[in-house]
């Protein structure tokens, strides 16, 4: 019903707002999403090589198919992960990728790392929320690395949606391939779950389990989505604290909620324009708030680091 659904909508010219109805319909017929996240390891990281992103992608895509659940998006940060989920059995989509990933990790002399990841779960009610949640998966490594493009990056999903070069990827049918062939790219023995999946050279193929046309379908629109990932900045900072993450903002993110806050909090349009006791609360709400390193902060306010540092002083230790 769900599919069909989505082929009569698509075969209907409609205006922005019908666009808006039919994915808010869609989302409300559209079963059970997740967010389901972990917190970071304090004591290691997961991945150390390009490889074994490429084995998590393919555990990724064999525990969908075994749990029965539609991967909708995901990032596999180093030291934690994300997954948009649509289905009933994540839990048990998230044991199966980390029991495998384990033992893989296990046999590559690196036991016992994922022994106390432990999952939490997120549940997605509105379409707005899910917006928001896709959006902040996507953005995770991006935030935290500067040199990560935030749509064209092997940790997460984001190269996929309104992307119009995919028709022309070169990618082989997993069936087509023979048994050492598969178990060569997948690192297992289970090669009947990835039944009608593509390799995209060494790796499972994301857009192959990843129902990443539903995900724009309740976008609507690739200017939605870029906007929702790239400028909804508030609610990302939102996303993180609820999930007990820090903030990880730009320069350029930062200094656009600086001008946001002089507005909404004092009247004032921009930060040079704010007295003394105006300035210790912004750059108080921009420290605790936003967690903004005192480096963040200077440049932003454009004031003398030194000025930062005598403010936040175990911040300033931690720099150096």
């Amino acid at each position: 019903m769900f599919a069909a659904m989505m082929t009569y909508y698509s075969q209907i010219p409609r205006s922005k707002q019908q666009l808006e109805w039919d994915a808010e319909r869609m989302f409300n017929s559209g079963g059970r999403f997740t967010h389901l996240h972990t917190p970071a390891l304090e004591t290691d990281m997961v991945f150390h090589t390009r490889e074994e992103y490429y084995v998590a992608i393919a555990y990724m895509a064999m525990a969908a198919a075994e749990a029965r659940v539609e991967v909708l998006a995901y990032a596999l940060m180093s030291n934690h992960f994300h997954f948009i989920l649509r289905g009933k059995d994540t839990r048990k989509f998230f044991n199966l990728f980390l029991r495998r990933l384990c033992l893989y990790l296990s046999r590559h002399g690196r036991p016992g790392i994922l022994n106390t990841m432990r999952a939490e779960e997120t549940e997605i009610t509105s379409l707005k929320q899910f917006r928001n949640e896709v959006a902040y998966v996507i953005r995770n490594p991006f935030v935290v690395k500067d040199s990560v493009h935030i749509f064209a990056n092997i940790q997460t999903s984001g190269f996929l949606y309104f992307n119009p070069f995919l028709q022309f990827l070169s990618v082989e049918a997993i069936d087509n391939m023979t048994i050492r062939e598969k178990q060569a790219i997948i690192k297992s023995k289970d090669t009947e779950l990835l039944k009608g999946a593509t390799a995209l050279g060494p790796m499972i193929n994301p857009a192959s389990f990843v129902n990443y046309k539903l995900v724009e379908s309740l976008f609507v629109t690739a200017r939605q989505f870029i906007h929702w990932t790239l400028k909804n900045v508030e609610v990302q900072v939102e996303t993180a604290l609820r999930m007990g993450e820090q903030p990880n903002l730009s320069d350029e993110e930062l200094l656009s909620m600086t001008f946001k806050l002089c507005r909404s909090q004092f009247g004032i349009a921009k930060p040079a324009e704010l007295d003394r006791q105006q300035q210790m609360i912004l750059v108080k709400k921009l420290k605790y708030d936003y967690s903004a390193s005192n480096g963040q902060i200077a440049r932003v306010l454009n004031a003398p680091v030194s000025t930062i540092d005598a403010m936040f002083p175990l911040s300033a230790k931690e720099r150096k």
